[in-house]
This record gives C-alpha cells, sequence and structure tokens, in this order.
C-alpha cells in the first residue's frame, strides 16, 4: 500500500496533486469510495423512500475484485486455458455479477417511476452507465 505524506491541514489541489502517487487498485479504491461518499450526500436530501432506493443501487455495484476476476477468467476461456473448475467458477461469476446488475436495474425503474422519468433519463441524471458484461460464454 502506497503511503501518502500530507499536512494536517491540507489544501484541496496540494491533496489532487498527490493523487500520481497511488497505485492504479488504489485508485480504484478512492474512486469508488468517493462515488459512495458523494451518494449518501445528495441522499441525504431526498425524500425516503427514493433515499432507499438510492441505497439500494449504490450497494448493487459490481464489486472490483469481481469485476476483475470476471474479466481474468474470460481472458482464460478465450485462450483456451480453462479447466472444468474454472469454467464452473465463471459460470459462478458470471450469475452473481449478473444477479447483482438485474437488482440494480430493479431498482433504477423503481426509482426512475418515482420520479416520473424515464430508466435512460434517470441514469444520465445519476450519471451512471451501463455495465455490460462481456464474458465470451456462449
Amino acid at each position: 500500500m502506497t503511503t501518502l505524506q500530507i499536512q494536517t491541514e491540507l489544501p484541496f489541489d496540494v491533496l489532487l496533486e498527490s493523487l500520481p502517487q497511488l497505485g492504479l487498485d488504489e485508485l480504484d479504491l478512492l474512486a469508488n469510495q468517493v462515488i459512495r461518499l458523494r451518494a449518501q450526500r445528495k441522499s441525504a436530501h431526498i425524500p425516503n423512500p427514493e433515499a432507499a432506493l438510492l441505497a439500494k443501487i449504490n450497494e448493487g455495484v459490481v464489486p472490483l475484485a469481481l469485476r476483475r476476476r470476471c474479466a481474468e477468467l474470460t481472458r482464460k476461456q478465450r485462450a483456451g486455458l480453462l479447466d472444468e473448475k474454472g469454467e464452473a467458477e465463471l459460470s459462478n461469476v458470471v450469475d452473481e455479477i449478473e444477479i447483482r446488475n438485474a437488482q440494480r436495474v430493479g431498482y433504477l425503474v423503481e426509482l426512475a417511476e418515482l420520479r416520473q422519468t424515464t430508466l435512460e433519463k434517470l441514469m444520465a441524471t445519476l450519471e451512471i452507465t451501463p455495465f455490460i458484461l462481456d464474458t465470451g460464454i456462449q
């Protein structure tokens, strides 16, 4: 883990300048934490039913480790390097990702209905991009 040297009182620009010290995994973790914090702060000013749905939507984000494992297994599968155990694991990982995505879309649809808007407009407002799962599994 990278150690950052920071001042007790840290100006925002100094914080931004320190980010290049982070590794890719740490940047991903930081980005996920920032997204969660942002969503929490936005939801603090949102009516209760919407806040509950937003919390569920944020919980449904597929964890980075799971996405990476899926990508790794998919690369191995495409290269013909997966054995039966690996194929089974890939199938389970894909199932978990699809279930999480389906649940998340369901919550997004509910929220769109509450806000009387379309799913597409809601996702644009929330800055959510569709997650496409390309596993190569046929």
